[in-house]
């Protein structure tokens, strides 16, 4: 005897979206959803789907649901749900079952999930006699008298959570006790009402409805796990705060180290949500249930992605030149090439996000002089190489002047206070800066590290000179002469003499200022966002579509 009989009833002759219930949506038919979820659910015993329509009889099958046809007198448009579902329980019962609790499943809401059926049949066991599913519809109403006259159907107007709560149904689930359900109605004396949070609520009557329901089941959660200090600067979380902005139709949680607070604190201005932890972040990681998890902390031991791997998320990693890049499922590296082309590696600076404020600024044209150069070095700037190409413009000749940001990490306020009166050509110096792209923007030239303002500065076609603060950078493969950049190698180890020759030659030379302007424009940095994300996606639906075929062949975990 089945306890529980969940009912779905699918109609063929649908005229708003004509195919609805066989219609493919996110790749599966629209019916399917109500299927699995139904077969998901502990306490569901067995389940039919009551159709007209010899298709949806075939897809019904195909998933696991016996099928009951239906007659054509209950085929129309204009019959009710309550004789139809109780024909279906009688067809049951004339096999030999008598089910106790009946559950009808609507396929028009496939993002119901399988534990409110078992929610249902709960309140069911505890006496009610009918549950209903709702979603919290509370808002200030109005209505329409016989007379045309609109009148509110509230006494006073108030903010929403003042008001008297109202439930509209969803149409996702009515489970009955079998009692109840005769060709006249479904509901008995004692009623309860199943709240569901929004994003269950869809109920598919429009096209609207639709591209709802697929943008729905497409969300994902995705955790970003960045961290940022004045010791290793602020570049990896200013990068995951890009990704986010364009994550728009996913959930996000950043997960970062307690202990290191000041890119907590910028993340947290933005009003992402962030959990941190503190020592082990993978009890945290576990907790979070999410679905892929973007690593932005350069080199990952191997343990480590193995442990994100157990836990069944897609694993992605930003510039990681680890133990762990090996058995992540994706490494973007858009800093560094790979010297073994591994499968699992994309590289290259076409492949770097940019900051939003870089999408916004035109491209600065070619200037023929150099009238204003821009030094910046990374927030913390460890070899103090501002002070290195200070001195050493000081021995250049032109009459350009200079601009230099210093980030929140350096460390030589002091000395380069110092340095500065004894300097010919005085600087202005700019702290805590808010629009870098506007700074790039008024400059002829820019002097850098080899980080990720290479890439800006780029963006925007503006001829960079580039010195190494370490022997990482020294390995960043878009400051190279191919893609438009003059790099001078590992800055601590130039002479100024050296980097002021080097400095007047480009200076000097219009024609390779013009070269480098071009090769930059070349490549196409600014559609690194979207690359990047559009590679994500793709190979986590590969990843999606290889779980799937496991779970073919497998029970249920929580059958």
């Amino acid at each position: 005897m089945s306890k529980v009989l969940v009912v779905i009833p699918a109609r063929g002759g649908s005229k708003g979206i004509p195919r609805k219930n066989v219609r493919l949506l996110a790749g599966r038919p629209l019916i399917a959803y109500a299927i699995e979820a139904a077969k998901r659910a502990r306490r569901v015993d067995r389940i039919v789907v009551t159709t007209d329509d010899e298709e949806i009889a075939a897809v019904a099958r195909r998933y696991g649901a016996e099928v009951v046809m239906r007659p054509p007198e209950l085929a129309g448009d204009e019959v009710t749900l309550d004789p139809v579902i109780f024909h279906a329980v009688q067809t049951v019962e004339a096999m030999g079952d008598a089910p106790a609790f009946v559950v009808t499943v609507q396929p028009t809401s496939p993002l119901i999930k399988p534990w409110r059926l078992d929610e249902a049949v709960a309140l069911l066991e505890e006496g009610f006699d009918t549950v209903i599913s709702v979603i919290n519809d509370t808002h200030l109403t109005w209505t329409k008298e016989a007379d045309g006259r609109y009148v509110p159907l509230y006494a006073a107007r108030v903010n929403r959570q003042y008001l008297p709560p109202v439930y509209r149904e969803t149409g996702a689930i009515l489970a009955s006790r079998r009692e109840v359900v005769r060709a006249e109605s479904r509901i008995g004396e004692r009623i309860t009402l199943l709240e569901l949070p929004p994003e269950e609520a869809v109920d598919i009557d429009t096209y609207f409805d639709w591209w709802l329901a697929e943008k729905s089941l497409l969300r994902r959660h995705l955790l970003l796990r960045v961290d940022g200090s004045q010791a290793i600067g602020l570049g990896h979380v200013y990068r995951a705060l890009s990704l986010a902005g364009r994550l728009i139709d996913h959930r996000l949680t950043f997960v970062m180290d307690a202990a290191q607070p000041m890119g907590v604190e910028l993340v947290r201005h933005y009003h992402y949500p962030v959990v941190t932890f503190e020592g082990d972040p993978l009890p945290t990681i576990a907790a979070l249930k999410g679905d892929i998890i973007i690593n932005d902390i350069l080199d990952t031991q191997a343990d480590y992605i193995r442990a994100l791997k157990a836990m069944g998320l897609f694993v992605v990693n930003l510039e990681d030149v680890g133990e762990g890049a090996r058995e992540a499922h994706l490494v973007i590296n858009a800093l560094y090439d790979s010297p073994i082309p591994l499968p699992n590696h994309l590289w290259g600076p076409t492949y770097d996000c940019l900051r939003d404020e870089f999408y916004s600024v035109p491209i600065k044209p070619f200037t023929e002089r150099v009238e204003r150069i821009l030094l910046t070095f990374g927030g913390v700037d460890e070899s103090d190489l501002t002070a290195r190409v200070l001195r050493a413009l000081d021995r250049v000749e032109g009459t350009f002047e200079v601009e230099v940001v210093l980030g929140l990490g350096y460390a030589y306020a002091a000395s380069l206070e110092r340095l500065i009166p004894t300097l010919r050509r005085r600087p202005v110096i700019h702290r805590h800066v808010r629009r870098m792209s506007e700074l790039i923007e008024r400059a002829d030239l820019a002097v850098t590290s080899a980080g990720r303002t290479v890439l800006e500065v780029a963006s925007m076609g503006v001829p960079c000179v580039v010195l190494a603060q370490n022997e990482r950078e020294m390995r960043h493969l878009h400051a190279r002469s191919e893609y438009g950049i003059v790099n001078l190698g590992l800055g601590r180890s130039l002479s100024p003499q050296f980097i002021a020759e080097r400095l007047q030659q480009v200076i000097d030379d219009v024609a390779l200022r013009r070269a480098m302007h071009e090769r930059m424009l070349a490549v196409d940095i600014r559609g690194g966002c979207e690359r990047m994300l559009g590679a994500i996606f793709e190979r986590y639906r590969a990843f999606e579509e290889g779980r799937d075929e496991d779970d073919n062949h497998r029970e249920p975990a929580d059958r």
